[in-house]
Parts: structure tokens; C-alpha cells; sequence
């Protein structure tokens, strides 16, 4: 256990966990400095910087603008937890006195300046800001600047160089954030890289049965409504099975559970509670202070489970977390890997996040598999018809991670990724090999046309088409050794 005066609260505010001391850089970092370095050598006044989370990016951007000279710098995020992460990477490179919270500059303030602000609190004075003064801005988790607020901040700052750092370029609306650098992206390493370097702890990532049926639930292009995942969700058999499972596979971890309301969050905690386990909200309206005293007792085992909604999902460093419950469908590729990053970052002690996510049969649920880098298409289509389910033979995984699906889940994938109507001239071999396997399974023995047929949606000559005869089909059954399958 960390000694406790490692964790400062200033302001109200939390500064916590473990971090490298000293000027040490990752590789990452540096090989991001060199093409930062080339880039304004170029003359080019723009650019992003992709990088998982907790691999450092704050840190390029003090460094970085230090190096140029930079006399004015706007450090830009939406919240109060960003930006207290920035102001110990800036002071570090900078100073303390060189550092200012807010956005309001003078000229009688000494040169280099340092100014971190959130971007409500500078679109609340838009008007009365001379924005110009600042000749290097960041923008950190870039991914929101395609909101109005970052585009007019962007458009009136007009800085020397614009830097924006997001590890979570891809945004639902397809809206395209690079372009607002000029497309000049300086470095993009992937959440593998930072796992295969050292920099981040392997993710143990188990994908749990949720037996939830969002088959009745309206979806819309924004997803389920919160209604309606209220009443899907907050049932006792829900919270008992997640306990349970909680208990099996991660009991006593520092555990952050993401839910998917304020609602689910308060019952969620209340629930481990009366299972005898010490747990709390943490949410949006949850006080600055308070936060900050809920990870502390978190990091020092008063309490073993925060239940959060979006509020932990970006820019709090708690590197003490050991476990993730995701309580919520994940539809986002953005908020997966924003979640997961919550427990990818280094601490003393750590050698791994144990990752419990509760997957039911929710819309495009086999995107995770995607998310996870995995290939659903092709082995989804062995994995289900018998034989082994060993993630090793599905997986190409950063070192030291795991992944392991409940058998159902990779019924819930196959169902989804195997549904003719998502039939396409890449996946329609898949399909009917996938139909007709199963149908196969249900009559003790290799279908015949006739009985595929009469129990198919997609009919024989489907395969003839695809296959080029029934018999060329028949013969890759027998090459592949499915008929072994049914003896």
C-alpha cells in the first residue's frame, strides 16, 4: 500500500495514484517528440496525437511546447480531473508558478504561462476573451472538439501551433475531428502497442452471459433510452448474478463499475452493500470533494466498489484500479476503450485489470469482438458448431492479456454476426455453412437438401449457387471433417 500523503487534495480537487517520476519517457513519447519535432520544422501548424490512455500525452504536450518556446500556452479540457492530470505534467516541465487555472491572461504575468481551463468555462465568456494572446493550444481529449464550442474556440485562437491528444479518435456521428488539424496526424499507436512496450498492464477480459433480453426494447440511432435500460437492468436476480460473479473471479479488487444511469449506479452500490461489500455512487453531481475522498477510500480499501456513470470514463487518474464491471451494453467503440483505459495504467503491485463484462443479447453486440481486435466472421462459425471455445484459437492478443467468453456469448455473437439478413458477398459462405451445420445438429446427421429446405430460411440452391454444385459443398464438409462431428 502507497503511503497515504501520496495522495494530495488540492482545492478540492484529487491528485492521486502512481506516476513516473523524473524526465523518464516512454517510447511512445519519444518517438512522438521526433515527429513532433519534424512537424514544426516543416512549418505545419497543426496536428493530433493519438495515444492510449496512460501512456503519456499530457506529458508531450508540456514538453513540447517548452521546446519551441512557446511564451503563452491554453491547455483546453472538458473537465476539472483533466485538467488537474495537466497541471502536474505542465508545473513538472514548467514550474508551479508558471502554472494558472482558468483562462484569463495578462501581460503582467511572468513569460512562459501556463493557462488550463475547461471549455464550458471559456464558452461562457467567448465574447470577452482575446484569445489570440495564446501562441500554443491543446486541446485534450480531441475527440469532442467536432462540438460547436471547440470549432469556435479553434477558429478564434488561430495559435501558432493547435495540438490535439485523444486516445478515442472515432466518434458515432462520423464527424471528422482530424480535419481540424489539417488531417496531419503525428503519431497513432494503437492500445496494443502500449501493452506490448510495458507501458500499460494486460487487460484479463472475461465477457459474462447477461441474461437480459433487449429484443423488446426500442433502439434507436442513439441507442436504447435510459428508461427503458432502467427497467432492463435494475432487477435483484441482475445485481445478485453480478455479485456473484464479482466475488468468483475479483473479490477484494478496487473494482469501478460502469452503469447506465444515475438510478442504476445508487442500486448497484446499494446492492453489494447489503451483500456486505463496501461500495458508493460516483457520479455527475457527486461534489468535487466528495470525489476525491471516494477515491482515496477506494485506493485505500474502505471501499471496494465505485459505481460511476461517464464521470470515470475520461481523464481521472486512478492507476490503483485492479478490476472494471461493465454494467451497461457497450455500443460505443469509443466509450469500450475509454472504459477499459480506466484500468490499463501501471501501479506498484499490478500486474493485470480483471475486465467482467455482462454481455446480453443487445443491438450489434458482437462488435465487441471487433472492438477487441478479434476476426467474428470466420471462427465465430467453428467456435459454435462444437468445437473448442479456447479464445487462444480465435485470438491474436497484446502480451500477458486473456479473453474468454461464456459459451452464450458466442451464441448471442454468432446469432448476430450469422443473421441472414446481414447476408453480404463476404460473409454469405459463412452463413450457409453456419445454417446448415446447425440445422446438421438438430437432425443427429449432415443435412440433405430436402431437410434444408424444409428448415431453412436460405434454401439449397443457395448453395449451389455459392458452391458451385450441392456436391462441391458435400465435399468441403467431408475435407473440413464435419461429418466426424455427428457420429
Amino acid at each position: 500500500m502507497p503511503p497515504r500523503d501520496a495522495l494530495k487534495i488540492k482545492n478540492g480537487r484529487c491528485s492521486c495514484g502512481y506516476r513516473v517520476s523524473g524526465d523518464h519517457l516512454n517510447i511512445l513519447q519519444r518517438d512522438t517528440l521526433i515527429q513532433l519535432q519534424i512537424t514544426h520544422e516543416l512549418g505545419q501548424t497543426a496536428g493530433v496525437v493519438i495515444m492510449p490512455t496512460g501512456s503519456g500525452k499530457t506529458r508531450i504536450a508540456a514538453i513540447d511546447s517548452s521546446r519551441i518556446g512557446a511564451k503563452r500556452v491554453l491547455y483546453v479540457a472538458h473537465t476539472h480531473e483533466i485538467l488537474d492530470g495537466a497541471e502536474r505534467e505542465f508545473a513538472h516541465v514548467y514550474g508551479a508558478n508558471a502554472v494558472h487555472r482558468g483562462w484569463k491572461y495578462t501581460d503582467t504575468l511572468p513569460s512562459p504561462s501556463i493557462h488550463l481551463s475547461t471549455i464550458q468555462s471559456i464558452s461562457r465568456s467567448i465574447g470577452k476573451i482575446d484569445l489570440q494572446h495564446y501562441d500554443y493550444v491543446v486541446i485534450d481529449e480531441f475527440h469532442h472538439a467536432a462540438a460547436r464550442s471547440y470549432r469556435v474556440l479553434i477558429s478564434q485562437a488561430r495559435p501558432e501551433f493547435l495540438l490535439g491528444l485523444t486516445a478515442t479518435p472515432f466518434r458515432g456521428d462520423r464527424q471528422d475531428v482530424i480535419e481540424l488539424c489539417k488531417g496531419n496526424v503525428l503519431a497513432n499507436f494503437e492500445l496494443r502497442t502500449g501493452i506490448d512496450n510495458g507501458i500499460l498492464a494486460p487487460y484479463h477480459y472475461h465477457g459474462c452471459f447477461d441474461d437480459v433480453d433487449y429484443s423488446q426494447l426500442k433502439h434507436l440511432a442513439s441507442g436504447y433510452t435510459v428508461n427503458d435500460l432502467n427497467r432492463a437492468l435494475i432487477i435483484p436476480e441482475r445485481d445478485e448474478a453480478i455479485i456473484k460473479k464479482w466475488c468468483a473471479m475479483a473479490e477484494g479488487l478496487p473494482t469501478l463499475a460502469f452503469c447506465c444511469s444515475h438510478q442504476h449506479a445508487k442500486r448497484m452500490a446499494s446492492s453489494f452493500k447489503s451483500a456486505g461489500i463496501s461500495a458508493a455512487e460516483y457520479l455527475g453531481s457527486t461534489s468535487m470533494e466528495e470525489r476525491a475522498k471516494l477515491i482515496e477510500k477506494l485506493q485505500y480499501g474502505e471501499i471496494k466498489v465505485l459505481c460511476a456513470v461517464d464521470v470515470l470514463n475520461e481523464g481521472v487518474d486512478i492507476p490503483f484500479v485492479e478490476c472494471l464491471l461493465f454494467l451497461r451494453p457497450t455500443e460505443s467503440k469509443r466509450i469500450f476503450f475509454q472504459q477499459l483505459g480506466r484500468g490499463l495504467r501501471r501501479s506498484p503491485g499490478k500486474d493485470r485489470v480483471v475486465v467482467l463484462d455482462f454481455i446480453g443479447n443487445f443491438h450489434n453486440a458482437y462488435r465487441i469482438v471487433e472492438y477487441l481486435g478479434l476476426q467474428p466472421e470466420e471462427m465465430l462459425v467453428f467456435e459454435t458448431l462444437g468445437r473448442s471455445r479456447s479464445s487462444k484459437h480465435v485470438i491474436n492478443l497484446p502480451l500477458g492479456c486473456r479473453v474468454d467468453f461464456d459459451d452464450r456469448v458466442i451464441d448471442i455473437f454468432a446469432n448476430q454476426v450469422l443473421d441472414p439478413r446481414r447476408a453480404t458477398r463476404h460473409n454469405i459462405a459463412q452463413i450457409l455453412i453456419y445454417l446448415y451445420l446447425r440445422t446438421s445438429k438438430r437432425l443427429g446427421h449432415l443435412a440433405a437438401p430436402k431437410e434444408i429446405d424444409r428448415m431453412q430460411t436460405l434454401h439449397s440452391e443457395f448453395y449451389k449457387t455459392v458452391f458451385g454444385s450441392w456436391e462441391n459443398f458435400e465435399i468441403l464438409m467431408q475435407s473440413e471433417g464435419y461429418a466426424g462431428l455427428f457420429q
